[in-house]
């Protein structure tokens, strides 16, 4: 019977199911995408342009079709940034080469984005607390819904053909994390010294992030940031995995609140762990 099962069996349950609806999101957004190119009408107040990469495939550029809009130019030296309202297209014209980037946002957009992060931050909370697990997932389900289409929407932004080779790499390494990490050949969880290179490679990798809004980076300091963010999420998956393991050999271990935890901790590493690899991907 279902409530019988083992506690990776409840976790991967779980896990799957999310993982599975934000790729669904992922995919219909990028669909639909490609369907209002070729259509020129809109999706969440967006319009696409197509291009071709350097491997000759098409890629397609969201960006927003009103005005007044919002370019920004990003301040050098750790001065702010600069913004500009173009009123018209001669005057987008003018800003970019001026060295100024169309903001690419919508009210739509926005609304989305302001809903998951509140669907995040609550089921963050309801993960970390372990009271009522059914209220957790539930809203765990509407974040993984909302993450689909700005997973979509991050893939099209850098180029959506090495968003799924992204992908790719993100399965393999979640596969391979989780075979090492769940066979408990090492200790990864009950490691003193990961505890503390995971706590502050995270903390710093936040500051380093959070600093980005105000200070301007080299494409090269942000590259060499993500590649270690990417090492690090490998890292967080190895450690959790392994904390299921863990967790099934307690009394009391094998329980849905457990596995509802255990999920939610899996997920946000291989979300971040593929952000980390678009981000170390991307040109700009």
């Amino acid at each position: 019977m279902l409530l019988e099962t083992t506690l990776i069996f409840k976790t991967m349950l779980i896990l799957s199911s999310q993982i599975g609806l934000v790729l669904l999101g992922c995919f219909y957004f990028i669909k639909n995408a490609h369907y209002a190119y070729e259509n020129n009408t809109t999706l969440f107040g967006l319009k696409f342009r197509g291009s071709v990469n350097m491997k000759n495939q098409l890629d397609l550029v969201p960006y927003v079709d009103t005005f007044p809009r919002k370019m920004v130019m990003d301040g050098e030296n750790g001065s702010p940034s600069k913004m500009k309202l173009a009123e018209n297209s001669d005057e987008i014209i003018k800003y970019l080469k001026e060295g100024y980037y169309q903001e690419k946002s919508t009210p739509v957009f926005n609304g989305l984005v302001t809903l998951w992060m509140i669907t995040l931050g609550l089921t963050l909370f309801f993960a970390a607390t372990g009271i009522a697990t059914l209220i957790g997932v539930i809203l765990f389900t509407i974040q993984s819904l909302l993450m689909g289409p700005l997973l979509g929407f991050i893939m099209l932004e850098m180029d959506e053909n090495d968003g799924y080779r992204a992908l790719k790499i993100v399965f393999f390494v979640t596969i391979l994390t989780g075979i090492i990490g769940y066979g408990d050949f090492i200790s990864f969880s009950e490691s003193g010294f990961l505890t503390f290179f995971l706590f502050f490679g995270l903390l710093g990798l936040i500051i380093f992030n959070i600093s980005r809004a105000f200070i301007t980076m080299s494409r090269k300091s942000v590259r060499a940031s993500a590649i270690f963010g990417a090492f690090l999420f490998s890292i967080f998956l190895l450690y959790d995995f392994n904390l299921v393991r863990k967790r099934e050999g307690m009394i009391d271990g094998n329980t849905w609140e457990n596995a509802f935890e255990l999920a939610f901790a899996i997920y946000l590493d291989i979300i971040n762990l593929l952000l980390e690899i678009l981000e170390a991907m991307g040109n700009s």
